[in-house]
């Protein structure tokens, strides 16, 4: 698959972002998204919350600093010494290197579940949108073009975490997952533009 060359942040920019602009006091729920919807005979309002992670991902992204600072350090230690000093050393670096592999998968994992509940959150809330804008057939088709394209994302992404399972060691393991996050934010940068094109056209959709 060819990959275009656009600039998207990485997926733990976009979570976090997500995180720190919406979070409530109790830390607990998330607003993602809040919208107001006119229509000619009434104003849906649609909020979207959902668990925060935010406390729990901080702390796993500290740890697995200090992994990779601890493995560096012992790999340093390593170049300076020979022999048995030498060979100890290393045993001691790759066995931080292989915690440091896990920790980034219990990230990419955690970050998961707010991606796709962020997701399909905005899957629903596109099928209520791309109703309001149904006699306008050109900006009907770019949203549902648009849609399509974030849909096979999604599609994709999945299926690299579930190969990710499959793989026979952490690193290709994590190799897959981070794979997935890159589709994971291309489609969410699609739902974005779905959401940015029909606000353009459409006066009564505000979308903040």
């Amino acid at each position: 698959a060819m990959k275009t060359n656009l600039f998207f942040p990485t997926l733990l920019a976009v979570i976090i972002q997500v995180m720190v602009h919406g979070q409530t006091p109790d830390n607990q729920i998330t607003q993602v998204r809040k919208t107001l919807i006119s229509t000619e005979s009434s104003i849906v309002n649609v909020t979207y919350t959902m668990k925060s992670t935010a406390a729990e991902l901080s702390n796993l992204l500290k740890q697995a600093k200090e992994l990779n600072i601890t493995m560096q350090s012992f790999r340093n230690a390593a170049k300076t010494k020979k022999g048995d000093e030498k060979r100890e050393l290393s045993i001691e670096a790759l066995f931080f290197e292989k915690q440091f592999v896990l920790k980034q998968i219990e990230i990419s994992e955690l970050l998961a579940k707010d991606t796709y509940q962020k997701l399909y959150q905005n899957r629903n809330y596109i099928s209520l949108l791309l109703k309001t804008i149904k006699n306008d057939d050109y900006t009907t088709n770019l949203a549902t073009n648009l849609n399509s394209e974030a849909e096979k994302c999604i599609r994709m992404a999945k299926e690299m975490r579930e190969e990710a399972y499959a793989q026979a060691t952490i690193n290709a393991k994590l190799g897959n997952m981070t794979n997935a996050e890159d589709e994971e934010v291309i489609a969410l940068n699609k739902q974005q533009q779905v959401f940015d094109i029909i606000e353009r056209v459409n006066p009564k959709v505000s979308i903040r």
